[in-house]
Order: structure tokens, then C-alpha cells, then sequence
């Protein structure tokens, strides 16, 4: 065919028709003829750079596409091309800006939208995320793509209610289920879902024996389950095996009882600088509670701390948490249930007796769960989030604090409701008729009044601990669950904010209460056992006694638990001296009760 500017119509048409037909490279080749015969125009060079860039020639296309941004800034469709250029040559940071002038431009760009989240997540901040993949998600609901990163950046931003039920609408899904159903089994775990993520894990590794994420989840299985040694060697393993198991740090280090040897912290802070450099801060910030947790094993109390202050920072970045925000809602909610409304809301289900453990994390809550659970009348709910699936069926919302006015206009139909399918979720779970159950999820303090309400015989355990104990030790675990634990006045604020919820408790129902330390616990464990079963109406049994045998915990105590009393933990802040200054400065000016 000839390039004189005659045919420089038919080349065109030539080029469309050959991608039309798939032949990617006819159509490069045809365009580039019309653009050296009559020149590039915004139109021709569009479609050059996009066609450059099916091919992966980044650079190429990346030049294109600046060329059309130069002439018009404001093309939104240049820049998202720059930014899949960006994207495919790895440089997530600069792509992850070149998305965001996108939307600047084009503030409705889904695809755009949906490209940022992945940038976001792969840099660690997932809240962002799930903000940009909510909007993605509504435009686009039967989109298995869509469906996998909207679910990610909720499981990954402490929502994995909300992430199974879009897992498992996309699971099958020819293109994507595989990667669904990976993520499904992270998600079942942090559920305490553990023979479904067992049983999707095992279908997993039958075909990819040798993967490194699906061996790093069996390692959490294996460790929930109690084979503490088997799941050390599988971590240990694939750090030995290179740079790409980031995130297999600080797992590992919790499982193990010395400090790093001297090759293996090398490789940590080899791992840390290539974190670093690719910007991932959430692995990033692994890095340095791994780090923490080796110089807590080698009693190098500055160096402990000060890794610590630097994970912290940067999951207080990525997890930014509005306090004073919170705070307010929970005060709405708990003061929706006085007494005489309590009274008036009541359901009907006088068959169901559980004993609920009011409690801040880092509590004891494990320990006491356990023991009560190994009595032949309980059963154990663990943090199965049964209320946050009641809430959702009533209000289409599985926080239950995120809208306090739902509390203060709730109806005595709509508790009923509630207790219903909360009943039916714990027999999902594995509850029986007639059982008791004890449940321990460390945010029922804030909306006990609404389980009195839906469950007239239900009684509550306040659990105690020094609040400087609680603090550090929300303040030392990686909570991406609970972001309040990024920051010494967060730590602070929650515990405050507990003791306040209490008080209100003991002033609206101080019969159904009953309060224990878990410093008296452990000095006189079966002591209080008994105490406490008194109150319940229950007899001693002799099984209470061995409640770590063979505990499937999957919590910030999984390890402890199995060691038994647990004494260490008493008074542990104190050895730090000057160094913890600032959480105890926090706490007083909080005016909590230290205890």
C-alpha cells in the first residue's frame, strides 16, 4: 500500500479493521504510516498509545501519551493511558498519581477509580481504597474484578463481614474466582470460619502444593489449630526462599522463642529496605513490629520501643481514625438504653442464656472464654461477629456503632428481629439448642444494653485489667482491626471510653453484672473459676482446669493461651520505665482509672 497522503484515509481504515481482527501489529504498523504521511493529531496519537500499549511497549506509549498531555492537559484520557504505563513497568507510586490526575479530570472514571484502588492496596491503604472501589462497586455489582478489590480493600481495612458475602457471589467467576476464592480463605480465617477456610485451602494447595501464599495461610491455620512448631518451620521456610514473602515476618517472629539469629535479622533489614523502596507501607510497617518482637526476645528495651513507635506511625497513617468522632457515636448508642427502655424493648427469648465478657483487648477475654468454655454447659462464640450480622438483617449495616440514631429509634419488633438472626447465626456457627454460650468480642462494651434488650437472660463478666497493661499491650500488637491502637491517645481513648461504658452499664442493670480482674485470675484461677460459675448458676467441673488444651484461638492471644496462666503479662509495662512516659501521660490525661 502506498503512504502518500492520499491513502492516508485508507490506512486508517485499514488500521481500525485490523484490530478489529485481533492483529494488534498490522494496526501499529498502519498507524504509524498515517502519522508519518499527515502528522499526529490528538485522535491518531490516542489511538497509537493505546495500541503500544496492548502491546507492553511502556515506554513508547508513555511517550505518546505525554506528548497528547502536553497539548491538553486536561485530556483525562492521556493521563489514564500514562498511568497503565506507569502501572505495567511497576512504578505504582507515580501510577497511583497519574490515577488520581485521571479523576481530577474525569472525576467519574471507574476504570480510573478501580486502577487507584489497586495502587492503594498494594501500598497498604486500603480505608482509601474501599472509599474509591464503594463507588466502582455500586456502577458495576456483577463485576467479578470489581467484586475482588472492593472485597479486599474491606477485608484489609478490618470489614471481612462485609468482604465474604462479595467473595462468595464472585467465587465462581471463569476469570477471577481463583484469586476470590484465595482471599475468600484469609477472610474465613479472620471470621473463625476455620473447617470452611480449611477445606477451601485444601482444594488450593491439592493443585498449587508448592505456593507461597497458600503455605503462609496454612501456616495460620496450622497455628490457630496449636502446631505452633509446624507452622514456625513453613514461615521459616519461605523466607529462606527470597524477597517475596514480605509479609511472612512478623507471623514468623511471633512464633518463635530466641531472638533472630544474626543472618536472619540481616535478611529482615535487607527485606525492610526493598519494602521501602517499593513503597509497600504495610509490609513496611511489618517489618518493623517483627523487628520489635526480635529485640523483645534479646531485652534490647530502647531499640523494642523505638521499632515499635515506627511500625505504629505507619499504620497510624494508613489507618487514620477519627476519636473524637467515635466517641460520640458510642456515647449515642450506649445511652439509647436507660434502664426503663431496656425494659420496654425486651424480646421474648428467655431460652437463650449467654454470658457475655465485656472487656477491652488485651484483657485476659482468651483466657477466661477457655476455661468457661471447657464447662459441659457452654459453648464458645469466640469474636464471631453474630451481632454485627443481626445489625446488618435490621439496619443493612454490620457496624454497630456507625449509626447511632438507628439505636435511639429502634422498636421492640426490630429487637426481636435481631435476636432472631443472631440465634440463627450462632447455630450457623455451631450452637445448640439448649447450650449456653460465653462470647467474648472486645466490642460488646458498647453496645451491651441492646444484647439485654434482645436476650432478657443474658449476664455480663467485666473484665478487668490494669489499664497500663492494656495499653501497652494494645499499643505492641499490630491491630488492623482495631486502628485505635496505632497511637498512644488512641490506646488511651479506648480504655476511657470502656471504663465510662461501664459505669453506665453498672447504673442500668448492676444485677446482671459481675466484675473480675484478670489480675486475680491468674493468682487464684480456680478460685474465681468457681466464684464466677456461682454466680452463673453453674457447678465446678474439674475440665475448666485444662482450657488450653487443644483451643482453636485465632486472636492477639493465640500463643498465650496455649502457655496457660499467663503471669508474665502482669505489670510487663513496668520494666520500660521513661520509655512508655507517654502512654502513661495519655492515660492521665484521659482520666482513666489505672488500677
Amino acid at each position: 500500500m502506498q503512504t502518500g497522503q492520499a491513502s492516508v484515509p485508507l490506512l486508517e481504515v485499514h488500521a481500525q479493521a485490523t484490530l478489529g481482527v485481533g492483529d494488534v501489529d498490522s494496526s501499529i504498523a498502519s498507524i504509524e504510516k498515517v502519522i508519518q504521511a499527515a502528522g499526529a493529531t490528538v485522535d491518531r496519537a490516542m489511538f497509537y498509545g493505546n495500541l503500544l500499549l496492548r502491546k507492553q511497549r511502556w515506554q513508547a506509549a508513555a511517550d505518546v501519551f505525554q506528548q497528547v498531555i502536553k497539548q491538553q492537559d486536561g485530556n483525562a484520557n492521556a493521563w489514564l493511558g500514562l498511568a497503565h504505563c506507569l502501572l505495567g513497568t511497576g512504578d505504582v507510586s507515580r501510577a497511583a498519581q497519574c490515577y488520581g490526575g485521571v479523576l481530577e479530570r474525569d472525576p467519574d472514571n471507574l476504570d480510573a477509580s478501580l486502577r487507584l484502588a489497586n495502587c492503594l492496596l498494594y501500598q497498604g491503604d486500603a480505608q482509601k481504597a474501599s472509599v474509591l472501589m464503594e463507588k466502582v462497586y455500586e456502577a458495576r455489582p456483577d463485576s467479578a474484578e470489581a467484586g475482588y478489590y472492593y472485597g479486599e480493600s474491606l477485608r484489609q481495612s478490618a470489614r471481612v463481614d462485609s468482604t465474604i458475602g462479595i467473595f462468595q457471589k464472585h467465587r465462581s467467576d471463569a476469570e477471577w474466582g481463583e484469586k476470590i476464592e484465595r482471599a475468600l480463605i484469609m477472610a474465613l480465617l479472620s471470621t473463625e470460619q476455620f473447617d470452611e477456610a480449611a477445606s477451601l485451602l485444601d482444594k488450593w494447595l491439592t493443585t498449587y502444593p508448592d505456593d507461597a501464599e497458600l503455605l503462609a495461610y496454612n501456616a495460620r491455620l496450622l497455628s490457630i489449630e496449636g502446631q505452633t512448631e509446624q507452622a514456625r518451620q513453613v514461615l521459616e521456610s519461605l523466607l529462606e526462599k527470597g524477597p517475596g514473602n514480605l509479609g511472612m515476618w512478623e507471623p514468623y517472629v511471633e512464633l518463635i522463642k530466641e531472638p533472630l539469629p544474626d543472618e536472619m535479622l540481616q535478611r529482615l533489614y535487607e527485606h525492610r529496605e526493598l519494602a521501602e523502596r517499593q513503597q509497600q507501607k504495610r509490609l513496611l510497617a511489618g517489618t518493623h513490629f517483627a523487628a520489635y518482637g526480635h529485640f523483645a526476645l534479646a531485652g534490647d528495651l530502647e531499640k523494642e520501643i523505638e521499632e515499635l513507635n515506627q511500625a505504629n506511625a505507619l499504620m497510624a497513617e494508613l489507618s487514620p481514625f477519627n476519636w473524637d468522632r467515635h466517641a460520640e457515636h458510642v456515647k449515642r448508642v450506649r445511652e439509647s438504653y436507660p434502664a426503663p427502655r431496656i425494659s420496654v424493648l425486651s424480646s421474648a427469648r428467655e431460652d437463650f442464656q449467654p454470658t457475655y465478657i465485656l472487656c477491652t483487648p488485651r484483657s485476659g477475654s482468651t483466657l477466661l472464654e477457655q476455661a468457661l468454655a471447657r464447662h459441659s454447659a457452654f459453648w464458645a462464640g469466640g469474636e464471631k461477629n453474630f451481632a454485627g450480622d443481626a445489625w446488618n438483617e435490621v439496619t443493612g449495616s454490620y457496624v454497630l456503632s456507625a449509626n447511632p440514631e438507628d439505636h435511639e429509634t429502634i422498636t421492640a419488633e426490630e429487637v426481636a428481629r435481631f435476636a432472631n438472626r443472631y440465634l440463627e447465626s450462632a447455630r450457623e456457627a455451631g450452637w445448640q439448642e439448649g447450650m449456653r454460650m460465653v462470647h467474648k468480642g472486645i466490642n460488646g462494651h458498647k453496645f451491651a444494653g441492646l444484647l439485654k434488650a434482645a436476650f432478657p437472660r443474658a449476664r455480663f463478666l467485666e473484665l478487668r485489667r490494669n489499664s497500663m497493661d492494656v495499653a501497652f499491650g494494645c499499643y505492641r500488637q499490630n491491630f488492623e482491626s482495631q486502628p485505635f491502637s496505632y497511637t498512644v491517645e488512641g490506646c488511651a481513648s479506648e480504655i476511657a471510653l470502656y471504663q465510662q461504658n461501664m459505669q453506665w452499664w453498672h447504673e442500668q442493670m448492676p444485677d446482671a453484672i459481675r466484675k473480675v480482674t484478670y489480675e486475680a485470675i491468674v493468682a487464684d484461677f480456680e478460685g474465681q473459676l468457681r466464684g464466677l460459675l456461682g454466680w452463673l448458676g453453674l457447678e465446678w467441673e474439674d475440665a475448666c482446669q485444662d482450657f488450653s488444651r487443644k483451643s482453636r484461638v485465632s486472636t492477639a492471644s493465640v500463643n498465650q493461651v496455649r502457655q496457660g496462666l499467663f503471669t508474665k503479662g502482669v505489670g510487663r509495662w513496668k520494666k520500660y520505665g521513661d520509655l512508655l512516659a507517654p502512654l502513661l501521660k495519655a492515660l492521665e490525661e484521659q482520666g482513666v482509672l489505672l488500677e
